[in-house]
């Protein structure tokens, strides 16, 4: 057992090596101006919309021209006695700035858990949910803080 601990350690600890010698990579760094900017805009129409001021930058590397080129940005959100914003076990957020787009899944157990997408544009913030608590599941869709169309069904539960 302690030898498969050992290579299991030995083998996370070379990860960023591989990774690094595949042309790929990870970097933590603060939200962009215009990343800010896009969050704000989705905070102003949805006030329970929660945001942390890190990301986690996951890039390839062009093998010749060397520019990094973007994969995914994961926000990282902030943590305490394991919860995030004090509610959820799980709150994973990406963003996609240039397309204005911003994924989202959370959980806080069998009371609430849901994912999502939110689309920014010039004039419009459209948020798009699918949540679920302990009897039933809806879908809802907001244009600037505004519900569009909701739609909810029991779940049958045996």
């Amino acid at each position: 057992m302690r030898t498969l601990s050992k290579t299991l350690l030995a083998m996370v600890a070379l990860l960023p090596l591989l990774a690094a010698a595949s042309g790929m990579g990870v970097e933590d760094s603060l939200l962009r101006p215009s990343e800010i900017k896009m969050l704000q805009r989705i905070a102003a129409v949805d006030p329970a919309f929660q945001y942390g001021d890190r990301v986690k930058r996951y890039f390839r590397i062009h093998p010749t021209t060397k520019n990094r080129i973007p994969l995914r940005v994961e926000m990282v959100l902030p943590e305490e006695r394991g919860l995030y914003f004090g509610v959820f076990t799980r709150y994973v957020m990406t963003i996609n700035e240039p397309s204005g787009m911003v994924a989202y899944e959370y959980d806080a157990g069998t009371a609430r858990r849901g994912r999502g997408t939110i689309l920014v544009t010039p004039k419009d913030v459209v948020k798009t949910e699918y949540a679920c608590g302990a009897a039933s599941c809806a879908t809802r869709i907001e244009r600037n803080g505004r519900v569009m169309s909701g739609h909810a069904n029991n779940k049958n539960i045996n």
